[in-house]
């Protein structure tokens, strides 16, 4: 039975895909769902947030590098 962190792990997929699939190879990018957080990975970048902490990276992001900035925790 699929964790409601297992649907967002599909949503957060989904947006990335959406908005920088047309320009950017995503054929390494993987997401994992763990207990309370989503593991984003594509290649050597890699971060970890919840859902919407990477929604909201992701909305600001005007490229994929940024969304990579953006979506790093604050220090």
């Amino acid at each position: 039975m699929a964790r409601d962190i297992d649907y967002a792990a599909i949503a957060v997929n989904r947006a990335i895909v959406e908005k920088f699939g047309r320009s950017n190879d995503l054929q390494k990018l993987t997401l994992t769902a763990g207990e309370k957080t989503i593991a984003v990975c594509d290649g050597e970048c890699t971060v970890e947030g919840t859902r919407d902490n990477l929604l909201a990276a992701l909305r600001r992001a005007e490229t994929y590098a940024d969304f990579w900035q953006l979506a790093q925790p604050a220090a």
